[in-house]
């Protein structure tokens, strides 16, 4: 037994020597230059970059337009390819092992794991695997990729013209993520430079939103062939549900809208309150002062004036002007009455304050206060401030406290603003 057993071993040490020695080491040394059986049009591509790549310096394997070597970088493999690489790591050794039996895989230290240590034909299979917003990304990592990865090679890739212009409207252009057709807006390109009006590319809501692109009170194409309104309220597209109400609204965003509108009345009938009983009391108690019975019948008229504009104009006349015009006029004409009864209180040496004068002078200020807020919003509201500025993504702290109080102040003074339609009538 002991000696067919040494038989055996004597016979496969041989068989080994022999396969060694049929095939050098030198041969599969250059493991980058294996060979894989094509199965696509895309043979004669790989093929190129093949010669392209088997130069005779090893460590360079392209020229820039100087004539000098550019040396492929070593950035590491991204997350997503990595058990590939490690993969073809193992079975790089396990072949060594298998044609050079004195080969111990466990002495030798581990190579790191880069993307450019597989051959040029692995990486190319891996690439076809690959969307194009992630060959976009492997091409913005050096200009080893970015040369290698041309455009010719990526419309080929993808066949052609119009599977190119497929996956370009797959993802965002800016941030190249991939959220969904529905979620991605598309990017027409210009009449002159695209006459078949077919789209250029993509973007998601957040980077347009961030850029400031889209305007309410009109619908954007997605690029799932249906389209979609810009919210009044928010500033974002209206990709899914709408509110019962108006088809231009979130459905939260119109739960929003109601209550503040549901505020704005009620804040409005306490204005007119106020404004009504300031003025019954001028008339009470200071019948015989000029000072201020006058400016307080006045303002009673243009209180009433200022209703009329509130109600009758609509959601295309722009008023805002004449409105500030006609609160800047009725806030200035408190200012006589809190200075006459001021300078009454301060005539009495003996002490005693009447409560009606004290009354009358806190609703005089409390009127001026109102009207001062209706003043810098309708100056806003002249200014064609956009509300929906606090709703964009990655805006700094101070810029967004003031956004809210401009928000505030438009609240204050019209929130129907978000329902108006464009383009504006000033007359």
């Amino acid at each position: 037994m002991e000696k067919k057993v040494t038989i055996q071993e004597t016979s496969l040490t041989r068989k080994r020597e022999s396969l060694a020695d049929k095939t050098p080491r030198d041969l599969w040394k250059d493991d980058r230059l294996n060979t894989i059986t094509p199965t696509s049009g895309l043979d004669l591509l790989i093929r190129q970059a093949v010669a392209r790549n088997s130069s005779s310096a090893a460590a360079f394997y392209f020229f820039d337009e100087d004539g000098k070597p550019i040396s492929p970088p070593a950035s590491p493999l991204r997350r997503s390819i990595q058990p590939l690489e490690n993969m073809a790591d193992r079975m790089r050794q396990k072949r060594r092992s298998w044609y050079d039996p004195d080969d111990d895989d466990h002495d030798r230290p581990a190579a790191e794991s880069r993307l450019l240590a597989l051959p040029t034909e692995l990486q190319f299979c891996v690439i076809t695997y690959l969307g194009l917003s992630d060959i976009e990304r492997l091409r913005r990592t050096s200009r080893y990729y970015r040369f290698l990865l041309s455009p010719e090679y990526v419309r080929a890739l993808f066949g052609g013209q119009q599977g190119l212009a497929s996956q370009l409207t797959g993802h965002c252009q800016r941030c190249l993520e991939t959220p969904g057709r529905s979620s991605l807006i598309l990017q027409l390109q210009q009449q002159q430079q695209q006459p078949n009006g077919a789209p250029l590319s993509s973007k998601c809501f957040q980077c347009s939103v961030h850029e400031r692109e889209l305007k309410i009170g009109v619908s954007v194409p997605l690029a799932n062939a249906q389209k979609a309104w810009v919210c009044r309220w928010c500033g974002w597209p209206v990709a899914g549900p709408h509110s019962w109400a108006n088809e231009q609204f979130h459905v939260q965003c119109y739960d929003g809208y109601y209550r503040v509108l549901w505020a704005f009345l009620c804040l409005g009938f306490a204005q007119f309150a106020v404004g009504v009983v300031a003025a019954a009391l001028s008339l009470v108690y200071y019948r015989e002062e000029l000072v201020v019975l006058a400016p307080s019948v006045v303002n009673l008229v243009l209180l009433w004036v200022c209703m009329a504009f509130l109600m009758l104009r609509g959601n295309r006349v722009r008023t805002y002007h004449w409105v500030g015009i006609v609160e800047f006029i009725i806030m200035g004409l408190w200012i006589p009455p809190i200075y006459g009864v001021a300078k009454e209180l301060r005539m009495h040496s003996d002490g005693k304050v009447h409560a009606s004068s004290v009354a009358t002078l806190a609703l005089f200020a409390i009127n001026m206060l109102f009207r001062l807020f209706n003043v810098v919003g309708n100056v806003i509201l002249a200014f064609e401030y956009d509300m929906t500025r606090h709703h964009a993504p990655q805006v700094t702290l101070q810029r967004r406290l003031l956004n809210l109080l401009m928000t505030g102040l438009i609240y204050w003074t019209y929130p129907q603003c978000v329902e108006q339609r464009y383009p504006p009538d000033f007359n």
